[in-house]
């Protein structure tokens, strides 16, 4: 592999996180690497476009004094400083990049989706607190493993019982008990529901369990998400841009 295909690989996130500890290390250890990376970061106007002004002058600043040196043949040490400045603006490109242009990995999106979505569930505004109510009380207070014993009780004496199945899964998934999860949000996507989220719900957990197996079923239920019109649509189209 070239190093321009090796550079642009990295760029668009084809490298393994192995890989890109090595091509990160490579830019610090060999300075011809880091003037090849600097030379791509010049020409992605995509990438450069949404940096800092201030970034861009000084890599323009830096990369223009290199050029003067490299049209005659410097003293050794003279030129060991202009990799080394190159290197030094190529990292400072490669950190612009990820906090500007790098769109947020499907980890944070899950992660800003749970804090936004799952954290306080209303309940009924009456003096009557049935079974379920009791439950969704625990939960706002904050005490998911007594949740979660109501939640399950009521699935228990109810097979269907599809609020009760998806605050078990909400629970499970907020206490790290991602395979719980999956379970019962995997029983609340076959059920017959005008709205139904469970397919979302279902990635979510997968997307927090982060195996490498599962991937392929995150993609899946997006992508099921999206053309059977399901309740977190817009949501999954989003997601599907980070996968």
């Amino acid at each position: 592999m070239s190093d321009i295909a090796y550079i642009d690989k990295y760029f668009k996130k084809e490298l393994t996180q192995k890989e890109v500890t090595e091509f990160e290390k490579k830019i610090n250890d060999d300075p011809l690497f880091a003037e090849e990376v600097a030379f791509y970061c010049s020409a992605m106007q995509a990438i450069t476009e949404q940096l800092a002004e201030e970034k861009k002058k000084q890599f323009r600043k830096i990369y223009d004094d290199g050029k003067l040196h490299r049209s005659s043949k410097p003293a050794v040490i003279k030129r060991s400083w202009i990799y080394i400045a190159a290197a030094a603006a190529v990292i400072g490109l490669i950190i612009g990049w990820y906090l500007f242009a790098r769109p947020s990995s499907i980890q944070q999106l899950a992660d800003r989706y749970i804090e936004h979505n799952f954290q306080d569930m209303g309940v009924k505004m009456t003096g009557n607190e049935d079974s379920l109510d009791a439950g969704i009380r625990l939960y706002n207070e904050n005490k998911l493993p007594e949740a979660l014993r109501q939640f399950e009780m009521i699935i228990q004496s109810d097979s269907i019982a599809e609020t009760a199945k998806k605050m078990a899964g909400i629970v499970s998934l907020r206490i790290g008990d991602y395979d719980k999860a999956i379970d019962y949000f995997t029983q609340l996507e076959k059920l017959n529901l005008y709205s139904n989220p469970g397919k979302l719900y279902h990635a979510i957990a997968l997307i927090k369990r982060n195996r490498n197996s599962d991937k392929e079923m995150i993609k899946q239920l997006l992508q099921q998400v999206v053309e059977q019109d399901l309740e977190g649509k817009e949501t999954a189209q989003e997601w599907l841009k980070s996968l």
